[in-house]
């Protein structure tokens, strides 16, 4: 094929930009060749924390009463721990509430947090502050966490409070609430603020 002069500067200015535009390509990749450098962030992870409530019950209630009359009472402490990870709040509400003849109304309650000078012994339980002080009835219609009493905030990693539970029978407590029984759980919840 014959190439005419006119098409060979055609074919020349066509070609002039094309060479112009490789040439900056092959500039543009040696430059970034010369310079070139990174850093990097190795060993990112997320872990969540932990909280663990326990008591020191052994699986026993803290009452178990038979034949209570007008005007007799008693008290019991249990020791409550917890292990956390993270600024938590713990509070008490009850569960599993049986109450039959409205014994719990005539069932004076007072709940304490303090610390035991002996453990396992509520006699030299010494009280920081009153959680609860009025009737079962009124403890037993705290039922979730939303409603429970107290804002123990223990400190992270491991504390222990312990609960000091009094109750006495009201010395008014009518005829009708004999052979009555009124029953419900204690329930301490942790959760993370």
């Amino acid at each position: 094929m014959h190439i005419t002069s006119r098409h060979g500067r055609t074919a020349a200015w066509i070609a002039f930009p094309l060479a112009v535009v490789a040439s900056g390509a092959l500039i543009a990749t040696a430059s970034y060749a010369a310079f070139s450098d990174t850093t990097d962030n190795a060993g990112n992870a997320w872990r969540t924390g932990a909280v663990s409530l326990t008591d020191d019950d052994e699986g026993a209630a803290l009452f178990d009463t038979d034949t209570l009359v007008p005007g007799e009472g008693g008290s019991n402490c249990i020791t409550v721990t917890a292990e956390t990870t993270n600024p938590t709040t713990v509070k008490l509400y009850t569960d599993e509430q049986s109450d039959v003849d409205a014994l719990a109304q005539h069932l004076d309650m007072k709940v304490e947090r303090g610390a035991l000078g002996t453990a396992g012994d509520c006699s030299t339980f010494t009280a920081e502050s009153t959680v609860h002080d009025g009737t079962l009835a009124g403890l037993m219609a705290l039922d979730s966490f939303g409603r429970g009493v107290d804002d123990w905030q223990p400190t992270v990693g491991t504390a222990s409070a312990t609960y000091r539970f009094t109750y006495d029978l009201d010395t008014e407590t009518p005829n009708t609430a004999q052979e009555s029984e009124a029953g419900t759980t204690f329930v301490w919840e942790a959760q993370t603020d």
